[in-house]
């Protein structure tokens, strides 16, 4: 049976009003090119050609459009608005939604009452409480941006959204799981997301695969101890997805399997590339913003190994595919995912 994309990334810009200490996109020593903007029919060519995929038979589940990656979205907010006004013209089915990632501190009540017209699903880029987030997440004179976030979060409160947040991975989150969590109960979080550090810095710590794999069974194991059952670890769900046969194929991240250039597209401004780990390096170009979905994938099919070690593996119906470039590291070991895995199965249908 042919696969569905299932997810696609579109970064509009590669601009950003924050300077996380800790971002891959923006990291000095491999620097994505600087303001590149998506105009309003560049970014409808792109859902024009989604639109078109999707009246494929063989595509059964929705595909989820994610307004996310090398910028902050909302710095051009009027393009990706336009764009979608004029997608939903044109529209031929249900099998597409929208959703966004951002900072918030540009949101505004009157782009929240837009974004709930156009049915789009926002979530915010939230690292916990004050001295949690301000501890990375600066403006670029060096100001935490805890209180423009949070002020966003209330517009989009107001406007009765379920408020859903991605939540950088860092060893100081790691030690204070439990002040997180009453954090977000207190504030009324419906959702968390945890994103693995990576690609930093040399001078900031990322966190290893085995790092992250262990983090994220503490904190359901802390959420669960803590009785938060009204709190959704989106990482955990997408893995009970896998255990019940039925997974999202996006990414191992924020996710549970790796949908690399066959599932999950994202695009680099006018490029498109099979991850957003993969931005600017030529092996894993895909091709361009005007080109077919099919096409893409089929190009994609080009430049994937042969995981026959996977196909073999007694885990391959709960962890289906593991991180490609994760897979290519000349010390690969799948063993903490495995780990990973047979501990949270237990955890979730033993205990």
């Amino acid at each position: 049976m042919k696969e569905q994309v299932e997810r696609i990334c579109i970064s509009v810009n590669t601009e950003c009003n924050l300077g996380c200490k800790y971002c891959y996109f923006f990291n000095p020593e491999n620097r994505i090119l600087k303001e590149s903007v998506l105009s309003v029919d560049e970014i409808f060519t792109i859902l024009k050609n989604i639109n078109e995929y999707s009246k494929n038979n063989y595509v059964k589940k929705a595909i989820k459009i994610n307004f996310v990656g090398s910028g902050e979205p909302l710095i051009n907010w009027d393009n990706i608005k336009k764009a979608i006004e004029k997608f939903n013209i044109i529209k031929v089915n249900e099998k597409v939604e929208f959703y966004l990632v951002t900072n918030a501190t540009l949101m505004t009540d009157k782009i929240a009452k837009e974004m709930k017209q156009l049915n789009l699903f926002p979530s915010v880029s939230l690292d916990g409480y004050q001295e949690l987030h301000d501890e990375n997440r600066l403006t670029h004179n060096g100001a935490g941006s805890f209180e423009k976030t949070m002020n966003g979060i209330n517009f989009l409160r107001k406007n009765n959204f379920r408020i859903a947040i991605n939540t950088t991975v860092t060893k100081t989150l790691v030690k204070n799981i439990d002040n997180f969590f009453k954090f977000l109960q207190k504030n009324k979080i419906d959702k968390v997301i945890f994103d693995r550090l990576v690609d930093t810095p040399s001078d900031f710590e990322e966190m290893t695969y085995s790092e992250f794999y262990e983090f994220l069974l503490n904190a359901y194991r802390t959420k669960e101890k803590l009785n938060f059952k009204n709190i959704e670890i989106g990482n955990i769900e997408a893995y009970k997805k896998n255990f019940e046969g039925r997974p999202d194929k996006v990414c191992t991240m924020f996710g549970a399997s790796c949908g690399a250039g066959i599932n999950f597209l994202i695009y680099m401004s006018r490029e498109v590339y099979p991850c957003g780990r993969m931005f600017g390096k030529d092996r894993w170009k895909l091709g361009n913003f005007e080109d077919d979905i099919e096409q893409l994938q089929n190009n994609m099919y080009a430049k994937i190994p042969n995981r026959q070690d996977c196909q073999e593996c007694s885990l391959i119906k709960e962890c289906v595919k593991d991180c490609l470039l994760e897979y290519e590291e000349e010390n690969y070991s799948c063993e903490p995912r495995q780990k990973f895995i047979n501990k949270l199965k237990i955890d979730l249908y033993e205990k």
